[in-house]
C-alpha cells in the first residue's frame, strides 16, 4: 500500500478520535450541566438543598454529589456522598423515563422531628407521568433519629446497612399504600432504641432483616426509672420492668396493609434465654381501669396479626410486690422456663393456646396448658395445670414479705382445672402433700401467731379424708375483679382452690 494510503487513514483515524473525544467531552460538559440546572431548578427551594462538589461520567451515567444536606420543617438529612450509576439513557429519551441500576448514600443521617401538625404525612394529589425505577438502592453506616418537639428522641437506629432491589414508582404505584413496588431487602442495623411512651423504652444491640427471616439480638424493654423514682413519679399503680432476651429470631415473616388494614403474619418466633423482673409498688393507689383479658386485646388490635408458633427457652420471671414500706419485698419465680405459643392471632380462626413448663422457687416442676378463643366475645378460657416435688420453704420468703406467713413440707403432686369468662370461672384441684405446717407471724413480721397457727394447722396436717391414691380434693367459684389482669384472675383461682383442698371435704364431689 502506498505510503500516501497510509498516512491518509492515520490522519482519518485521528480525526475520528478526535472527532469523539471532543464529542465526548462537550457531552461531558452538557451533561454536568443539565445536572446541574435540574438540582437548581428542580429540587424544592424549601428543601434548602446543598452539597459541596458535583463529579459525572457521562459514559457510566455516574452522578456523585459530596457531603449532601437537605432541610424542611420535619426533616434534617445529610449524607457524605450521595451517587448515582448506571443512567440509562434510551428511557430518558425516549419517554423521559428515569432508569438506573444504583442509588448509593454513603453515611447518612435522617433527623425527624415529630410536630402536631405533621406536614410531611400529607397525601400529594399529583401522579407521575414518568416511570423511575431503580435496580438497587443502598445506604451504608447511616443513622435515623426520631425527635418529639422537646428534642427528646423518640427513636434512633445506629450503623444501618440497608440494600433494596427492584424499585419502581409510577402512576399505577402511587395510588397504593406503599406507593412503589420493590424486590428483595437486607437490612442490617447495630443498634437501635424506640420511646414506648413516659415510662418504658425498648433496646437492642443488634438487627437483621430481610424477606424471609430476621434476627434481634440483645433486646431490651426496661422502665425509664428505678424502682423509687418511678414510684414517685406515678399517681397509680404502675409496674416496674426489666427485660431482657438474649436472642429474638423471626421466620417467615411478612407484612404490608389490606383493606386498609396493616397486617403482620409470622411463620415462627424463637426467644431465647428472656429474663423477666417485675415489681410492683402497692403502696400507690390502685388502678382502677379495666383490664383486658387476652381475647379482647387482641380482638382490639387494630391489624392483622397471625403468628403460627412462638417458642420460648431458658427462661425467668421473677416477680415482687411492696406491701409495707419498712419491708423489703421478696420475688416469687419461675425458672428454665419452657414454653410453646400456637396460633397467637387478631383476625384468624380458632384458639390460642399456650404449653408451659417451668420451676417455681427453681425446684418445683409447674405446668400450664392455657387456651382461648380472641374472637370470644365472652372472653372464654381454660387453664389446666399441675406442680409437684416442690419444698415449699423455698417460697417462705415471698409468703413471708407478702402475707406474713411462712410454710414447711412437700407437695408431691397438684393438679387443677379453670374455666371462665369475663365476669367468673370455677374449677377443680386435686393435691397430694406431705408434713404441711404454716407458721402465721404477727403483722410486725416478728414472732408467731400461736392462735392463728393452730387453727389453720389443724385442718392442713389432717391426712384423711384422701381418695385411695392419697389425693385431696377441691371445688371452687370465683368472681373476676375486672380492674385486675388475668394473672391475678389466674392466682385468686388458684388460692380458692388451695384453700378448698386444704381445708374442705377432702373427697372428690359426684
Amino acid at each position: 500500500m502506498p505510503q500516501s494510503k497510509v498516512s491518509r487513514y492515520v490522519i482519518i483515524a485521528v480525526g475520528i478520535i478526535l472527532v469523539l473525544i471532543l464529542a465526548t467531552v462537550a457531552a461531558q460538559i452538557m451533561f454536568t450541566t443539565k445536572v446541574e440546572t435540574a438540582l437548581q431548578e428542580k429540587v424544592p427551594a424549601s428543601l434548602n438543598f446543598t452539597y459541596d462538589n458535583l463529579s459525572t461520567n457521562v459514559l457510566l451515567g455516574r452522578i456523585s454529589l459530596s457531603n449532601v444536606s437537605a432541610k424542611n420543617q420535619n426533616i434534617d438529612f445529610k449524607a457524605k456522598s450521595a451517587t448515582v450509576s448506571g443512567l440509562s439513557y434510551i428511557p430518558l429519551l425516549q419517554n423521559g423515563d428515569i432508569t438506573i441500576n444504583e442509588l448509593h448514600l454513603e453515611a447518612p443521617e435522617i433527623i425527624y422531628h415529630q410536630t402536631e401538625k405533621d406536614t410531611t404525612s400529607k397525601k400529594d394529589n399529583k401522579t407521575p407521568s414518568q416511570t423511575y425505577t431503580i435496580k438497587s438502592f443502598s445506604i451504608q453506616d447511616g443513622l435515623f433519629k426520631m425527635l418529639n418537639t422537646t428534642s427528646d428522641s423518640t427513636a434512633a437506629v445506629e450503623g444501618i446497612d440497608f440494600t433494596l432491589f427492584d424499585i419502581t414508582f409510577n402512576e399505577e404505584t402511587s395510588t397504593q399504600n406503599i406507593p412503589f413496588t420493590y424486590g428483595e431487602y437486607q437490612l442490617h442495623a447495630k443498634k437501635g432504641y424506640y420511646d414506648l411512651g413516659p415510662l418504658e423504652f425498648i433496646e437492642f444491640q443488634q438487627m437483621q432483616l430481610n424477606p424471609i427471616d430476621g434476627q434481634f439480638q440483645q433486646l431490651v424493654l426496661r422502665s425509664k426509672y428505678s424502682k423509687a423514682k418511678l414510684s414517685k413519679r406515678l399517681a397509680l399503680e404502675h409496674d416496674h420492668y426489666d427485660l431482657t432476651i438474649d436472642n429474638l429470631i423471626l421466620k417467615d415473616w411478612d407484612f404490608g396493609m389490606e383493606n386498609e388494614l396493616p397486617y403482620f403474619h409470622l411463620g415462627h418466633i424463637q426467644v431465647q434465654e428472656p429474663i423477666f423482673h417485675v415489681y410492683r409498688d402497692k403502696l400507690l393507689p390502685d388502678d382502677t381501669t379495666h383490664k383486658k383479658l387476652y381475647n379482647q386485646a387482641l380482638r382490639d388490635l387494630q391489624v392483622d396479626l397471625q403468628v403460627d408458633s412462638i417458642q420460648i427457652s431458658k427462661g425467668l420471671v421473677t416477680y415482687k410486690e411492696r406491701l409495707e414500706a419498712d419491708i423489703d419485698p421478696k420475688n416469687l419465680s419461675f425458672t428454665d422456663i419452657e414454653a410453646t405459643i400456637y396460633n397467637l392471632h387478631t383476625k384468624g380462626e380458632g384458639d390460642v393456646t399456650v404449653d408451659i413448663n417451668a420451676k417455681l422457687m427453681g425446684n418445683g416442676p409447674f405446668t400450664l396448658d392455657w387456651s382461648f378463643d380472641p374472637l370470644s366475645k365472652s372472653n372464654d378460657f381454660l387453664a389446666k395445670g399441675s406442680l409437684s416435688n416442690f419444698q415449699s420453704e423455698s417460697i417462705s420468703p415471698f409468703l413471708k414479705s407478702n402475707l406474713n406467713a411462712e410454710v414447711k413440707g412437700t407437695i408431691q403432686q397438684l393438679f387443677f382445672t379453670i374455666s371462665g369468662n369475663e365476669l367468673d370461672s370455677q374449677g377443680d384441684m386435686k393435691m397430694k402433700y406431705d408434713d404441711f405446717e404454716f407458721t402465721v407471724l404477727k403483722k410486725d413480721g416478728f414472732g408467731v401467731n400461736k392462735i392463728l397457727t393452730a387453727v389453720v394447722n389443724l385442718f392442713t396436717k389432717n391426712g384423711e379424708k384422701t381418695d385411695e391414691d392419697g389425693f385431696r380434693h377441691g371445688n371452687f367459684k370465683v368472681e373476676r375483679n375486672q380492674d385486675k389482669s388475668f394473672f391475678n384472675y389466674l392466682w385468686i383461682n388458684l388460692k380458692e382452690g388451695l384453700v378448698d383442698t386444704m381445708t374442705g371435704r377432702g373427697k372428690k364431689r359426684k
